[in-house]
């Protein structure tokens, strides 16, 4: 794991500003494209593995709570309640492919402005439950897709000293707290002239805490997914 230096305090700033590196090898590249595209070819295809699927989507917490999504309404009505969700586009995904668990697909973030971020990240876990569940839906249906991972827990088990490399004040976080990560394709310290890579956003949530150490967990739990379009 790679430890940011950055400190911060739970009264600075709203939670999901404050972050911490998380370093995960490789990268996946998923096309993405704007949301005025207008749905594609055929409208009364069933998609297929293979095809290639232009969607809309909202990347909900394990309880439920919209994260990032392509629905402006539902981003709108979420910020008169008080709670801040991210703003995206469309994603282009390969039907019924299959990745590595750990690889990152960075979403761009429209709005608000998440400044030291590249995007918003979802794991190889994620993508390919998406992929998997899409398949036989057509032009315009939507359907919730549930994130399955194995046995990877997604958790940190931090202590005081850990949590304050990762920019936290230990005494400040509680169980239920939403903490912000950042997972990074290079998780070695850059050195010389080199410039470090942006971090995408990822989403934790304390899911226990003692005395001495607590636990950050880092999994989603599911998608809300329209079919937007076969593109190929």
């Amino acid at each position: 794991m790679n430890k940011s230096q950055q400190k911060g305090s739970k009264s600075d700033n709203k939670a999901w500003m404050k972050w911490a590196y998380v370093g995960i090898a490789l990268i996946f590249a998923v096309a993405m494209v704007g949301s005025y595209l207008a749905p594609m070819f055929n409208k009364g295809q069933a998609v297929q593995p293979g095809n290639t699927a232009l969607i809309g989507y909202t990347i909900r917490s394990a309880d439920g709570q919209p994260l990032i999504t392509t629905d402006q309404g539902l981003a709108e009505r979420e910020y008169k309640k008080g709670n801040v969700v991210l703003l995206s586009g469309g994603m282009e995904i390969p039907v019924g492919g299959v990745i590595s668990g750990e690889n990152i697909a960075v979403l761009p973030v429209a709005y608000p402005d998440i400044p030291g971020f590249s995007g918003f990240s979802l794991l190889g876990f994620e993508i390919n439950s998406i992929s998997a569940g899409i398949v036989g839906m057509r032009p315009g249906e939507a359907r919730t897709v549930s994130f399955a991972y194995g046995e990877n827990t997604l958790e940190m088990d931090v202590n005081e000293e850990d949590a304050a490399g990762l920019g936290l004040n230990f005494t400040e976080w509680e169980v239920g707290d939403m903490v912000p990560l950042g997972l990074t394709t290079s998780p070695d310290i850059p050195v010389g002239n080199d410039t470090a890579e942006a971090p995408a956003l990822r989403i934790g949530k304390i899911t226990a805490k003692t005395t001495d150490s607590m636990v950050i967990t880092y999994r989603y739990g599911s998608a809300d997914v329209t079919l937007n379009g076969i593109t190929g």
